[in-house]
């Protein structure tokens, strides 16, 4: 069946219609004709794989990693034309669910399109003796692509992958079933995760790994081990986190700890919420979801106080380091859920709150609670612009969207960060 794609669509299907029906298939660009095989065929629509380019866009270009549909299924358009793709995504979302036009937004590029992840995961798989790197295929979870190099992360990642794949295979060490490595952008240092099987013995591979330290500047190694029900870390060698700095701050990142993986947009990130907080600059800060507390450490320096709420036990201990770090003394650490802690909260009469949750979004009780005693200024950091536009349109009972902005902090990848400005009705000028 040959069909011409009309647009991408949020998270990445390229869609296209064939006789009025909806097609959606997983490569091809806008106004391509490709050609596809129909897998599933639904009343409404249909799913299928494309088998060949037909007429390619002149916006096509030759994706670098060999197995770039697995992680990074953008790489086979221009730089230019995935910007747009995103933005309009988001804009149809936000008019659909907000039944208001979003023409206008503004997408903020990454700093770096290549070599700007500080974090890589990848699985181990053997066959015939011999181990390599994968990634599931997409929509796969018994198939599997190898990964050589990918151009997401530094060079000297990819090194220091192709050095620890050498020991992996040169050593007594099957039990290892996945490796993660975090690199630091400022320090260059970089941290090794390994996920072992149960029962596996760790001190030999920590050994292996103490020895290229210096060779790619380590800062050490954990191993991950599964006893059946979860997985339980044991320092190898050296340290169990880095450290990373964005705008003259210091954040202690471990092994298991979220951190924003492209400092280089984070710091523009900093720089529009530092312009859009301005007015309640020196107002109470709730930081919701805060995590190491990226963004609450970052206001504190003008707040009269911050309220951090954090419910993982790893985040909160790195979360006081960082206070310590940076030596912050207005910072409160909540610990437990965001939705347990906000009526205290709220009773502090915050100027600012920050939401920056996972990818489900907030909690529908912080909704109700933020728009029965509205904030003068609500911060909303996205993932996931879906569950952005969920939970805006309930949020839109009490505030008014001041700015909407879209952030690449993943180049190649159909992922996308927005930032939601909203400001407490009757507030805005």
């Amino acid at each position: 069946m040959r069909i011409e794609i009309q647009k991408i669509v949020y998270p990445g299907r390229r869609l296209g219609l064939a006789e009025g029906k909806v097609v959606f298939t997983d490569r091809g660009l806008p106004g391509e004709a490709v050609e596809v095989e129909v897998f599933k065929d639904r009343r409404s629509y249909a799913e299928a794989r494309t088998v060949r380019i037909v007429e390619p866009s002149p916006s096509r270009v030759e994706p670098r990693c060999a197995h770039y549909l697995a992680c990074s299924p953008y790489q086979d358009m221009d730089y230019a034309l995935e910007l747009e793709v995103k933005r309009a995504q988001v804009a149809e979302i936000m008019s659909r669910e907000l039944k208001r036009p979003f023409e206008n937004l503004s997408v903020t590029p990454s700093p770096e399109i290549w070599g700007y992840r500080n974090r890589i995961r990848l699985r181990v798989l053997r066959e015939g003796g011999a181990a390599r790197f994968v990634y599931n295929e997409p929509g796969e979870r018994a198939s599997f692509v190898a990964v050589d190099r990918c151009h997401l992360v530094p060079d000297r990642v990819n090194d220091l992958l192709a050095r620890i794949l050498e020991i992996i295979e040169g050593g007594p060490f099957a039990s290892v079933e996945g490796v993660e490595v975090r690199t630091s952008r400022s320090s260059g240092e970089s941290l090794i995760v390994c996920d072992l099987a149960a029962g596996a013995e760790a001190a030999g591979l920590g050994e292996a790994l103490a020895g290229i330290k210096k060779e790619f500047v380590l800062a050490g190694a954990v191993a991950s081990i599964y006893d059946g029900k979860k997985f339980r870390d044991e320092r190898l060698f050296g340290r169990d986190f880095i450290e990373e700095s964005v705008r003259g701050l210091t954040f202690r990142i471990g092994a298991r700890s979220f951190f924003q993986a492209n400092i280089g947009i984070l710091e523009r990130v900093f720089d529009d919420i530092a312009a859009a907080v301005a007015p309640q600059a020196e107002a109470v800060v709730a930081d919701l979801y805060c995590g190491l507390g990226t963004f609450g450490i970052f206001l504190a320096k003008k707040a009269r106080e911050v309220f951090g709420v954090e419910s993982e036990a790893g985040n909160i201990a790195f979360l006081k380091k960082n206070l310590a770090l940076n030596r912050v003394g207005n910072f409160a650490v909540c610990e437990g859920t965001s939705e347990d802690w906000l009526p205290e909260i709220l009773e502090r009469t915050p100027g600012v709150v920050i939401l920056d949750p996972p990818r489900k979004g907030v909690d529908p009780g912080i909704v109700r609670g933020l728009v029965e005693d509205p904030v003068p200024l609500l911060l909303y950091l996205s993932c996931n612009p879906t569950t952005l536009a969920r939970d805006l349109k309930g949020l839109l009972e009490a505030y008014a969207v001041a700015d909407l902005r879209v952030y690449d902090f993943f180049p190649h990848t159909p992922h996308i960060e927005t930032l939601a400005i909203l400001e407490r009705r009757g507030s805005l000028s």
